[in-house]
Formats: C-alpha cells, structure tokens, sequence
C-alpha cells in the first residue's frame, strides 16, 4: 500500500502589528563567539576568522611548458575543495587529496588583518571564513587588501578577487544583496614560492550601502535562523517502499546542486532495523514510482528515455541483475504489481492531436483544462517479460484501484461529466474478468476515492464521501449538505453490493486504507486536526487505535505485505522530514534516517504552541502560532494570520508551499487557525461551510484575529 499527500492551496490573509506575549522563549542562544555591530555607513573590520590551512597545493606536472606559467591566478581558479560543501565550524575536519586531513581553526588579526605563513617552497592555499548576519534585506560593500591573490565569495557568489602581483596596497572592492539571515563570507588565497613578500597578508572590511539602515553582525558561530534554502533544499523523501518481509525500505532522494538548484536524484535503500544502507542506485534518467516486487528482494521502478518514452525496470538484489519488463512506452504511467508476482497492470496516456486552430471547442467542463481531453487505459504485462495485453479503451480514462489477491480480476474506474446533478460527474466502479475480458458494473456514484480488495478477495474496503453510498455514511445535523471530501472507510460486498459504514463516528478523515493480509486489520492514514496520523481499524470489534509514528505528519509511507511493519517518512512544525520504520504489532516507531541532521545542526527555530479560541456561537476554533526565534514578550512584532480557504486544514508539515518557519524566522508571529469547514475534526465541523460561499468562515477568522490580538 503506498500513498503520498499533495499540498493543499492555501490563503494567506492580511499582517498587522499587534503586540504578543504568548510564550517564553524556550530555545538556547546563540553560541557565544566574537562577534560587533555597526549601523548603516561604518565600517566594520573583520577581526577574527575561521581558517583551513595554509595547506600544500603543488603545481601539475608539466605546469612550466608553454607560455601560461601556473601561478597565483591559475591556483585560485581550480578548486581542489567543494566550496558549497564546506562547513566553517571549530575543529571541523577536512579531507584533503591523499588523505591528508586539515581542521577549521579560530585565528585573530591586528588592525592590518591576517597574517599568514609564506615560508613555503611550493604553491600553498588557505580558506578564511566568517558569518555575516542582516536583520533584514541590505545592501553590503565588500573591501578587501591582500598581498597575494584571493577570491571572496558570499553564500558562492563572487563578490571579489585579485590575481597575481596583487599588493597589499591595492584594495579591490564588491557588492551583495542580502537577504535577512547569515550568510558565509568565505575567502580562498594563494601563495606561490614566485611571490616575493616576505609576509601573506589578507584583510577585508565592511560597510552597509545605501540608507537603509540596517547594522552589519560579524561572528564566528554558524548558530542561525531558518532559511528559505532550508525549506526548499531539505533532502526528500520520495515513493518509499518497505519490502514484503518487512526488512528493506527504498526511496528516492537527492540534493539541489548550486547555483541553479538543480536537483539531482537516486534511489536508496536501508534497512529498516537501522537506518543502514545497503545500496544507491544513481546515473538514471527521470526515474520515479519505486515499489517491490511481491516475491522476493526484487526493487521495481520507471525510468525515462528520449521522446517521451518511459520504462519499468527490475532489480533484483540476490542476483544483482536488473531486467526490463516493460521496454520504451511512450506516455507510460504507473504501474501496479500483482499479488502473485506474476503480472503488473500498467496505464498509458493518450493526448489529442495539437489543435491549431485560432479557437478552442471546449466540449466539458474539465476540457478547460491542458488536460482535459486526455486518456488513460490499462495494459498488463507478464513477468519475466513476455507478451502484453491491452485492457480497455473507449471514451473515457480508466484507473486501475486494485488487483485481485489470486490475480484473476482487476478493479478500477472511470469517470465522465454528468451535469443533471452535484458534483456534476459520476464514477463507475467496475471489475474485470482476466481470463475472458469480461467487465461488471459493481457501483456507479459519486465520491469514491480509493477501493481494495480484502485480503481473501470477497469484499473491498472504500474510502469516499459521507454521500458515497446515500446517507448510510453521513452524520450531520438535519437540513445540512455534508462535505464529501471528508474521507469516510466503508466495507462493500461485490455479491450483494451493499455498503457498511464504518467511520460515522470517527472525526479523522481517512485518506487511505490497506487491509493487512497478515492479522486482518485496516491500517488507516487520516487527517487528525493539524496532525496526519496511521490508526488501525480491527472488523472484528470495530474499533479504531492510534499506532505512533514518532513525527507529527505523515507524508507518504508504505506497509509490509507479508509483516506487520511500515515505513513512513513524516515531518513537524519545526522538524524536517524524517524516516521512521514502525512495528505495527508492537506499536513502536523508530526514527532510522534523518536526511537533514548535519544541514540543521546549527539552525534555531522558535517556538510553536497551541492557541485556540471559542466563538460566540460556543464553536471551539483550534490553532497554533509560530514564534520568531529570538522572540522577547516585552516588544511588538508583525502578525501574519494563516489559513486554509478551502476543506483541508492546515497540517504542522515542515516548511511546505507557504513556509511558516521561514516567516517566524524573519521575525513574524505566525498564527495559523482552522475555521470551520476542515475536515479532520469530524463530519458537522467540515461541513459547515458548504453553500455557506465564507460568510461562517470569515466571521470566525476576523473574530479569532480580534481575540488573539486583545489575549496579546
């Protein structure tokens, strides 16, 4: 069972300035270390460094044939070291060529800057690194004097340099936009034995352009607040898959390479006692929908190939063998394995030819859309690779929901417009025969999202609206339209194909449901308030029990076939995403692989806490402010006021399209508030808001606004 979450459209209101004393400031301060300030249009001297070196960088072989002598300039240019990659901290270690080890170490200057040793007979490099903080966007002049050649950089952008005859005397001169945060000036220099200055000599200088106002901070410590980089750049967590028995968990990641911030992507796999890994798969194009096999240690996957063509590899880890079981499809999407390993069901899209002409017939209403007259059919493909199959066609897309456990019939839907009535489509919920193509019609309706089949086959669990399958499903006050996309669970009998409500009165929404062939249970990822959790649902007795997985949102995540683990990758309000395998009979998690541990090392954040109000008409509003790291309850700061204009609430996930983390760390109060009509807070809260066009939603956000303003 696989599933992933798409990120809601979100609304973001107005910001005023209010005071607030919410919380005391819980986070430790920054590191101590040097550090000064100065206001706009002062120089500030930068009076200590981290430094790495001088080391040994000798010259190529051959470097004196030719007119071009390998100097000072040529040293600089060539970068024998990451300079993105390095991290300016106290006794830090730096791998150099042959295995040579370097470490960052604190060196002072005088008033004429840094002095460095020159006594060395060949070609010699030293980095200097310092932090530079704004409070908010500010323009910096960068000056600097050395008496051999450097390049000044901040944040990898060049902002100065002097190649060879550089001379003490000389001063060179940049320029940098910054935005509020800290920022690594860093320095590479070079010495050659041709220079003839008894001392290295290096100094920088820095002052503020413009009248903005704004002071420079220089220090030492890498101690910072969250940035946008952190947000946009944290390692994902993509397509996890957990191996049948329960013992591998792969995924695809990757980091952004600068200055682009192109990403590069692999896949990995570990193991899910420890976090450990066992293998990376890299150097493939456009790879995406990672999954294992049912039978054995066998990792499966899409792989993209020239003109639109993709497709379906699989690597198997006993024999290390990689096989093609579907080879260059154009328009290729998923796939999906059956339960006996024998087969997969794969889908290709169809697109219309490119229509020319001046004017656009728009037939439907989702013909609007780049998309809309798209369509999606079936195809099976035997394993090991040998002969295919197409399943359907017709006029309308088909998407397959699940294959039967002895892998005899498929189920899937199609769609089309129906506009005698809300929602203004109809979905047809069908099943195929494989042996003789034939297909039944099991449900026709609205609503349905999800259908699977039981572990023995006789029965399917449905995720859908409260409308799906009439009123047995709704539970909200008399006179009131329910919200139908808050997800409800239902057990449907394809003999007699009647439907069981099962989630009436369970107030999460269900987004997903995989039936564990291994005890019989119902494992569930809901929407829970702020919070995206993993229950369990036992037919037996009929209940729902929360399982822990150790973050606050689950993002996406897989269960075991064959064993009662999972794997998800989940993040929190001030957590970055994170791995965790969960034991599903114990009810344990444990976190194996923290992607972003050494990038948030050095980052602060402040402090989130729960603040909710109850409205005149006695309607509890729950929610949650974000406190600027450096928070003081004796000043004023701006509020931002955050909220979800349409069903979804707004989820504790790290960072995400609107970042609160970033905003708190520009020094903003975030509150974020869930007005009526989210769902995850049960069936009458969600559907307060339908045919209501924001006339209960507004009033409760302008009312929230005025009490959180008045409580601070």
């Amino acid at each position: 069972m696989r599933f992933s979450r798409a990120l809601p459209v979100l609304a973001l209101v107005i910001a005023l300035a209010i005071p607030v004393v919410l919380l005391p400031q819980t986070l430790a301060a920054q590191a101590a270390a040097p550090s000064a300030s100065v206001p706009a249009k002062a120089s500030i001297h930068v009076g200590s460094w981290r430094e790495l070196g001088p080391f040994p960088s000798p010259a190529p072989a051959f470097s004196s044939e030719g007119k071009e002598k390998y100097d000072a300039a040529k040293l600089l240019a060539y970068d024998e070291l990451d300079l993105n990659a390095l991290k300016p901290i106290e006794a830090a270690t730096v791998i150099l060529p042959l295995g040579f080890k370097a470490l960052w170490k604190s060196a002072a200057c005088d008033t004429s800057g840094m002095t460095l040793p020159a006594d060395a007979k060949e070609p010699t490099v030293a980095y200097l690194a310092a932090y530079v903080e704004v409070p908010r966007w500010t323009k910096v002049s960068v000056d600097a004097r050395g008496s051999d050649a450097f390049r000044i950089l901040i944040d990898g952008a060049e902002i100065a340099k002097a190649g060879t005859g550089a001379k003490f005397k000389d001063k060179k001169s940049g320029e940098a936009k910054l935005e509020r945060g800290k920022h690594l000036l860093l320095v590479k220099t070079a010495h050659t034995s041709a220079d003839s200055v008894k001392d290295w000599r290096f100094d920088v200088s820095l002052s503020v352009a413009g009248a903005s106002g704004s002071p420079v901070t220089l220090s030492l410590s890498p101690v910072r607040d969250v940035s946008l980089q952190d947000i946009v750049d944290t390692d994902p967590l993509n397509s996890i898959a957990i191996s049948p028995d329960g013992g591998l968990i792969a995924f695809s990641t990757g980091v952004h390479k600068p200055p682009e911030g192109k990403l590069t992507s692999w896949i990995e796999i570990r193991r899910a006692k420890d976090g450990s890994l066992l293998r990376t798969i890299k150097d493939m194009k456009g790879f995406s929908d990672v999954q294992w096999a049912p039978v054995g240690k066998r990792l499966s996957y899409v792989v993209a190939g020239d003109e639109g063509k993709r497709s379906i590899r699989v690597l198997d880890l006993d024999t290390g063998t990689t096989e093609s079981i579907v080879e260059d499809v154009k328009d290729l999407d998923g796939f999906t394995w059956a339960p006996t390993g024998t087969f997969i069901v794969y889908s290709i899209t169809e697109k219309p030819e490119p229509d020319k002409k001046p004017l656009k017939r728009i037939g439907a209403i989702q013909e609007r859309w780049s998309y809309g007259k798209d369509r999606s059919y079936l195809y099976l493909s035997t394993v090991p690779a040998s002969a295919t199959r197409r399943l359907t066609a017709g006029k309308q897309s088909s998407n397959l929901t699940d294959i039967h456990p002895d892998g005899t019939h498929v189920l899937f839907t199609r769609s089309y417009e129906d506009l005698s009535e809300r929602p203004y489509d109809v979905t047809e919920l069908l099943v195929m025969n494989l042996e003789d193509g034939s297909v039944d019609l099991l449900w026709k309706g609205h609503w349905l999202n999800a259908a699977s089949y039981s572990p023995d086959g006789s029965k399917i669990v449905v995720v859908g609206g409260p409308s799906a399958f009439g009123q047995i499903g709704v539970n909200v006050p008399a006179g009131t339209v329910p919200n139908d996309y808050d997800g409800q669970l239902y057990i449907f009998d394809p003999a007699t194909k009647k439907a069981e409500p099962l989630s009436r009165e369970f107030d999460p929404a269900i987004e997903s449901a995989f039936w564990s062939k291994v005890d019989g249970n119902i494992y569930l990822t809901v929407e829970e308030r702020s919070y995206r959790s993993l229950y369990r649902y036992a037919p037996k007795n009929k209940s729902f029990q929360r399982i822990d997985v150790g973050c606050e949102v689950i993002e996406r995540g897989d269960i075991a076939r064959d064993r009662l683990m999972a794997a998800y990758g989940g993040s929190g309000a001030t957590q970055a995403a994170r791995l965790y395998a969960v034991d599903l009979a114990r009810g344990t998690s444990k976190m194996i692989y923290d992607p972003s541990a050494e990038d948030f090392k050095n980052v602060k954040q402040g402090a989130v806490d729960l603040w909710s109000f109850t409205t005149s008409s006695g309607k509890t509003i729950e929610g949650y402010v974000y406190l600027p790291t450096a928070f003081d309850p004796q000043k004023k700061y701006p509020c931002i006021v955050y909220y979800y204009g349409g069903t979804s609430p707004t989820s504790r996930n790290f960072g995400g399209r609107y970042p609160k983390n970033f905003w708190a760390a520009q020094g903003y109060v975030v509150y974020v508030l869930q007005p009526s009509g989210a769902t995850g807070y049960g069936q009458a809260f969600s559907a307060a808001h339908v045919n209501d066009w924001g006339k209960v939603v507004a009033g409760e956000i302008i009312e929230g606004v005025t009490k959180f303003a008045d409580a601070h």
